[in-house]
C-alpha cells in the first residue's frame, strides 16, 4: 500500500497549487471543527471515485471471471464441477492431462532466460558519466529489489490470464532502499478500461484494494480509526460476494470463510475483523508550472530540484503555467477518504505498469494464451477419461433369469479377474459388450487435439527439444523459429512494458536519490565495483541532469541473432584465405553479435590488438588514444620520409637531365667536327685519288666496316643458317574407314 507519510511530505513539494485541492479543501487548510474528508465536497469526490470503481467493477468483473478459469487451468484445476460430478456419476473418473501447462512452462522459461538489459544515454555529451552513474544505481535497484523476480511473475500472469502488473515507487527510507520495483497480482487492480494505449497513460484511474486488518489500518489512519471500524467485516460472515468485489478479487478473502471442522461457534472466537482498503490514482485537469525548452522539458516544475532550479536560472528553460492532466492519490474505503493528495511523482504517470498478452479488440479487455487453448484442453480430459473408461468397464447384455443373483452378475463382470455364475443352460444367454475398439478412436481423437495445442499455442515439439519428424538441422531451425514467431508478441509486449517501468524508475531515482550514497555492483565477470554519487564530483552528480532509459536488445531473439553470426562466420571463412586483413577488420564485430560469457572482454582485447575504435563510444579511451598517437606520428615520419625520397628523386633527375644536355651538346660538336673532317677526306681523295686504295686497307685492318659491307654480311648469314635447317614434313593424309589410305 503506498505510503502516507511520504505522500504528505512530498505532495507539497512540486509548485502549483492544485485545482483539486482548491475545490476539496486545501492540506493547510482544515476546518475549523470535524476533518476536511468529511466535508460535502470532498464527500462528493468519493462518490464519485467509487462510481468509477464500480462501474469498472461491473464491465470487468465477466473477463476477470475468465481470467481466473485460465489460471485454474494452469493449476491443473481443469473441470467444472458439474461436468465432474456428472462424470463421476457415470462411473468415470475426471481425467486431467495438463498439455498447455508445458506450453506456458516454455513461455515463463524462455522469459527467465533470456532476460534483457537497459541503459541509461544521456541527452547531451557534458552529461555522459552521470547517466552512467545512473546505469549503475538503477542495476544496484534491480539487485536488492530482486526486480527480475518481481517482472517474472508479472509476466506469468500475463501469459496465463491475459495482464500483469509492476510497480514502481518510493517508500520510507527505514524500510529499505527508498525506490522499489514489486509484483502486484492481477486480482488487485482496476484500471480505466476505455483506455487504447498498452502503458494506460491515456486512461483516468486506476484502483487497487487490499484486505488489511482493522488495526493495522488503524495504525496507518489514527484520525480515521472510527471510519475504518464502520468500513469493516468480518471474513466469517461472508455468504457470498460484496457488492464491492468479484469472484477474481475476493477469492482469496473467502477462503477465510470456509469453517473447515470447526463450527461457526468455534471460529467466531478468533475471527479476524478486516477492512477493504481501495488506493486511487486519478489524474485531474489542474493548472500547474511546467519547463518549457532544455533538457527538462515537459516536466512538472519542482523547486527543490538543484537541476530545474540551475536550469531555468541559466535561461536554458523557462517555466509556464498550463492545464496539465495531474495525478492525484486517494486512498479510502467504501465509506469515506482516508487520504486526498497530488501525486509525489515528478513524472506525472500511474506508478502501476500493464504487461498485456492479448486484447479483445470489441473492448479492450485482456486474454493469454490458455484463453485460446481452454477447449481443445477440455476435449483432451474428457476423452482421456472417456477412452480410459472404455478400457476398464464391460457391458453385460444378460436375457433375464440367466442368473439367481443379478447384482453379483454385474459386479463381477465389472472386474477384471471376474467370476460369472449362470444357471445351466443359460451361457448363451449372456453377452459381453465391451466396445474395446471404441477406445482407439478416443486415443486418436485426443492424439490429435494435442497437436492442436501446439498450433494454436505455438510450442512446437521442436522448441521443446523432443524428436520429430524433422531429420535436418534446418528444418528444426525453421519449425523452432516458428515457434517464437507466434509467441513474440508476448515478448514483445514485455519489453514495451520494460521501457515504460524503466522510464518511471529514472525519474525517481533523479527526483529522489538526491544525496551522497555509495553502493556495490557487481560487473559481468561477478567482480564487485563501488559507486559514489552526488559526492560533489559533476560526473557523480545525478540530480542536475536528464537522461533517457533504453532497453538493450532483447535476447529472445536469440535465434536470429545467432542465424546473423552463422551467415557472418560463413563470409569471413571464405574470405580469410585470400584477405586475412578483412576478417581482422570484421572480428570484433562478429563476436559482439555472439551470445559467449565475457563477450564485452573478447571485444575489447581484439579491438586492442586490431586497433578497430568501439563504433558505440562518445570518446576514446586513454589506449585508444595513445594508440591514436602512435599511429599518427609513424604516419607522419612515413610521410616525410616519402616527402625526402620524393625531393632526392627530383634532384637526381634533374642532374641527369642536365649531364643529358651536356652530352647531347658535345655530340653535336664532335659530329660536326666528323663532318667536317670527311669533307676535307673526301676532297683529298678526289684530287689524290691513288690514295684511296691504302686509305681503305688502313680503315679496314683498323676494324672500320662500311654500311653496305655490314649488310651484305647480314644476308650471308641468314642464308648459311636457312641451310643448317631440317626439311620441313608435308602434311599428314586423312585416313579412309577401312585404314587404307586415299
Amino acid at each position: 500500500m503506498f505510503d502516507v507519510n511520504d505522500q504528505a511530505t512530498s505532495a507539497t513539494r512540486l509548485k502549483g497549487r492544485s485545482i483539486l485541492l482548491d475545490t476539496y479543501g486545501d492540506l493547510a487548510e482544515r476546518p475549523k471543527t470535524g476533518n476536511r474528508l468529511d466535508t460535502g465536497k470532498m464527500k462528493d469526490l468519493h462518490s464519485r471515485l467509487m462510481g468509477h470503481y464500480l462501474r469498472e467493477l461491473d464491465r470487468q468483473s465477466l473477463n476477470r471471471y475468465e481470467m481466473g478459469i485460465d489460471h485454474d487451468f494452469y493449476d491443473n484445476d481443469q473441470w467444472r464441477e458439474e461436468d465432474a460430478a456428472e462424470v463421476r456419476d457415470r462411473g468415470q473418473h475426471p481425467l486431467v492431462y495438463n498439455v498447455i501447462g508445458t506450453t506456458i512452462d516454455w513461455i515463463l522459461g524462455t522469459e527467465k532466460r533470456a532476460r534483457s538489459d537497459f541503459n541509461v544515454l544521456p541527452r547531451r555529451k557534458e552529461d555522459a558519466k552521470p547517466a552512467e552513474r545512473k546505469t549503475q544505481i538503477l542495476k544496484y535497484l534491480n539487485d536488492v529489489n530482486k526486480t527480475p523476480f518481481s517482472i517474472s511473475r508479472s509476466f506469468a500472469d500475463s501469459a496465463k490470464g491475459g495482464i500483469g502488473w509492476i510497480e514502481d515507487g518510493v517508500q520510507d527510507d527505514a524500510d529499505g532502499e527508498p525506490l522499489y520495483t514489486r509484483y502486484e497480482s492481477w486480482r488487485n487492480l482496476l484500471w480505466d478500461s476505455t483506455c487504447t494505449e498498452l502503458d494506460t497513460s491515456d486512461g483516468r484511474y486506476q484502483f487497487r484494494h487490499k484486505w488489511t486488518d482493522v488495526d493495522i489500518a488503524q495504525a496507518w489512519f489514527p484520525k480515521r480509526a472510527q471510519l475504518i471500524a464502520r468500513s469493516s467485516d468480518r471474513a466469517y460472515e461472508f455468504r457470498g460476494l460484496s457488492a464491492y468485489a468479484d469472484e477474481a478479487m475476493d477469492a482469496p478473502e473467502v477462503e477465510l470463510d470456509q469453517v473447515g471442522r470447526f463450527g461457526p461457534e468455534e471460529a467466531s472466537s478468533g475471527f479476524r475483523s478486516r477492512v477493504r482498503l481501495i488506493e486511487c490514482w486519478f489524474r485531474v485537469p489542474v493548472t500547474a508550472a511546467k519547463l518549457i525548452g532544455g533538457a527538462f522539458h515537459g516536466e512538472l516544475y519542482d523547486e527543490h530540484s538543484p537541476g530545474h532550479r540551475e536550469a531555468v536560472e541559466a535561461g536554458e528553460t523557462r517555466i509556464r503555467e498550463k492545464t496539465v492532466m495531474r495525478m492525484h492519490v486517494a486512498i479510502m474505503t467504501t465509506a469515506g477518504f482516508l487520504y486526498v493528495g497530488p501525486s509525489p511523482y515528478r513524472h506525472n504517470r500511474f506508478p502501476f505498469t500493464p504487461i498485456w498478452a492479448f486484447r479483445r479488440d470489441r473492448d479492450g479487455l485482456p486474454y493469454g494464451v490458455i484463453r485460446r487453448l481452454r477447449d481443445i484442453q477440455e476435449d483432451i480430459n474428457k476423452r482421456a477419461s472417456k477412452a480410459l473408461y472404455i478400457l476398464s468397464t464391460n457391458k453385460v447384455i444378460v436375457e433375464e433369469g440367466a442368473s439367481s443373483d443379478m447384482d453379483a452378475l454385474v459386479e463381477e463382470a465389472q472386474r477384471p479377474d471376474g467370476v460369472l455364475v449362470v444357471k445351466e443352460g443359460k451361457r448363451g444367454a449372456i453377452d459381453l459388450d465391451v466396445d474395446r475398439e471404441l477406445s482407439q478412436y478416443q486415443l486418436q481423437l485426443m492424439s490429435q487435439s494435442i497437436q492442436m495445442v501446439q498450433q494454436a499455442g505455438g510450442v512446437t515439439d521442436e522448441n521443446r527439444g523432443f524428436k520429430t519428424n524433422a531429420t535436418s538441422g534446418i528444418a528444426i531451425e525453421r519449425r523452432q523459429d516458428q515457434g517464437a514467431l507466434a509467441t513474440a508478441g508476448l515478448f514483445d509486449n514485455l519489453r514495451y512494458a520494460q521501457q515504460c517501468r524503466g522510464e518511471k524508475q529514472l525519474a525517481n531515482v533523479e527526483q529522489f536519490m538526491s544525496e551522497q550514497k555509495a553502493f556495490r555492483i557487481t560487473n559481468m565477470r561477478g567482480q564487485p565495483e563501488y559507486v559514489d554519487v552526488n559526492d560533489g564530483l559533476p560526473e557523480n552528480d545525478i540530480v542536475r541532469s536528464k537522461a533517457d532509459f533504453v532497453i538493450a536488445e532483447a535476447d529472445w531473439r536469440a535465434s536470429i541473432r545467432q542465424a546473423a553470426v552463422d551467415q557472418l562466420l560463413e563470409v569471413v571463412t571464405k574470405l580469410a584465405p585470400g584477405a586475412p586483413q578483412l576478417v581482422m577488420v570484421m572480428l570484433d564485430l562478429i563476436v559482439e553479435s555472439m551470445d559467449v560469457p565475457s563477450r564485452d572482454e573478447l571485444v575489447r582485447r581484439i579491438r586492442s590488438i586490431s586497433g578497430q575504435p568501439d563504433p558505440d563510444a562518445d570518446e576514446p579511451t586513454p589506449e585508444q588514444q595513445a594508440q591514436q598517437q602512435q599511429a599518427d606520428l609513424a604516419k607522419k615520419m612515413e610521410i616525410e620520409r616519402a616527402q625526402a625520397d620524393l625531393k632526392k628523386a627530383v634532384a637526381d633527375a634533374e642532374a641527369a637531365m642536365a649531364k643529358a644536355e651536356k652530352l647531347r651538346g658535345e655530340l653535336a660538336s664532335t659530329n660536326v667536327a666528323t663532318q667536317q673532317k670527311a669533307i676535307e677526306a673526301a676532297r683529298n681523295l678526289v684530287e689524290t685519288p691513288e690514295t684511296a686504295a691504302p686509305a681503305d686497307f688502313i680503315l679496314k685492318e683498323a676494324g672500320f666496316q662500311a654500311a653496305s659491307e655490314k649488310h651484305a654480311a647480314a644476308e650471308i648469314a641468314a642464308e648459311a643458317q636457312a641451310a643448317t635447317q631440317p626439311a620441313a614434313l608435308p602434311p599428314p593424309q586423312p585416313i579412309a574407314e577401312n585404314g587404307a589410305q586415299p
